[in-house]
């Protein structure tokens, strides 16, 4: 945040970006737009001070399902700053709850807006591609969304409160799909209580120390008769999808008290009839696919659409993690993203030296 301010780069609005791809307003030089997907709490922790602190403004998209119901803001680095508490203190692994979204709002250094209501994986299929088991067994890290499924109420509480124990061992994991894209399967739910009855009643996490636990589960759920196969309606995939985008909307706008206009597409699951419907909803514009190829919000673009590029840092390779990156790389990112074909090469020649960086101590890789 620092380099960007000292290097005059100039933080503007969705609304700003928007009159110029709209009507060629004219923005001030170096502009760029900060985002953030989701709605992390560590957005008013850690960014929101820091954003503030150099001059700059961000955009928060807020997925509505995982607003925090505490009435009361949380400690940030202010209060670190001020002498109040130890960084090591703060709260920072949960989501943003009203009255922290409005004071952002009210400083003027945050604006939210619209990620849809659930940023969920539905079951869209009867294939059954794994099954639940403690996390670690054969490298399974546990999909959040099993849990924000079953228990809608406390999606908010999914980074603290492992909700994932909650969910009985052995419960199938069908193919699936990002909630606005993918019509609901719903499963036999009898099968699935058969296989969890099946791990429990065999020594339940233990289960899975044998060898050949995936092999049983799988036999027992392919000699099972299942109820018929049971898909949503395309009225019923149709009213959802809408509701989707239309609630987070509304309860977003009933919080801040202001109109929302701007909509960010979870996960990047989009389609032309989303695409349309969020227009017909009254939303100005949403995302693009992400780094759409050719599109640097220009005016002359479609102003509906907005082209987003990733940070950098970390920066992966070949399956190897480098945490921190210079200044420079992060900078000429947004530069290339700009249409600066120089830039090409100097993130080439950052990408250069971590490599050999990396080659000549392999031990501390991860901390360059």
């Amino acid at each position: 945040m620092r380099i960007l301010r000292d290097r005059g780069w100039n933080a503007i609005t969705l609304n700003m970006l928007h009159a110029h791809m709209k009507d060629n307003v004219s923005l001030p030089e170096n502009p760029f737009i900060l985002t953030f997907d989701d709605g992390y709490l560590n957005n008013w922790t850690y960014a929101f001070p820091l954003i503030r602190k150099y001059g700059h403004k961000a955009v928060v998209w807020m997925t509505t399902d995982f607003i925090d119901p505490s009435p009361i803001p949380r400690p940030t680095l202010d209060d670190v700053w001020n002498g109040d508490l130890s960084v090591e203190e703060l709260e920072n692994r949960g989501f943003l709850s009203i009255c922290e979204m409005r004071k952002m709002e009210e400083d003027g250094a945050i604006e939210i807006q619209s990620h849809a209501a659930t940023h969920t994986w539905y079951f869209n299929g009867p294939r059954i591609i794994d099954f639940h088991r403690p996390s670690g067994v054969d490298g399974y890290n546990p999909p959040p969304w099993l849990s924000w499924n079953r228990m809608p109420d406390r999606k908010h509480e999914y980074m603290s409160a492992r909700l994932e124990d909650r969910i009985p061992y052995g419960t199938p994991v069908y193919e699936h799909g990002k909630s606005l894209v993918t019509k609901k399967y719903f499963q036999d739910q009898s099968l699935d209580s058969k296989l969890a009855d099946y791990v429990s009643e065999n020594g339940s996490a233990d289960f899975f120390n044998r060898n050949d636990w995936r092999e049983q589960l799988s036999t027992i759920a392919g000699k099972s008769p299942r109820a018929a196969d049971s898909y949503e309606t395309d009225a019923e995939f149709a009213a959802r999808v809408r509701s989707e985008l239309a609630d987070s909307k509304r309860i977003l706008e009933e919080s801040l008290g202001r109109r929302v206009d701007y909509l960010c597409w979870p996960g990047g699951g989009m389609n032309q009839g989303l695409f349309d419907l969020a227009g017909e909803l009254g939303y100005l514009a949403t995302t693009s696919l992400f780094q759409a190829e050719g599109r640097k919000n220009l005016y002359g673009e479609d102003p509906k659409e907005i082209n987003r590029t990733g940070c950098g840092a970390p920066w992966h390779w070949k399956g190897r993690l480098i945490h921190r990156t210079d200044p420079g790389f992060f900078l000429n990112i947004l530069r290339l993203f700009n249409g600066e074909t120089t830039a090409l090469w100097k993130l080439r020649a950052y990408k250069l030296k971590y490599v050999i960086l990396s080659l000549l101590s392999p031990s501390g890789w991860g901390e360059i």
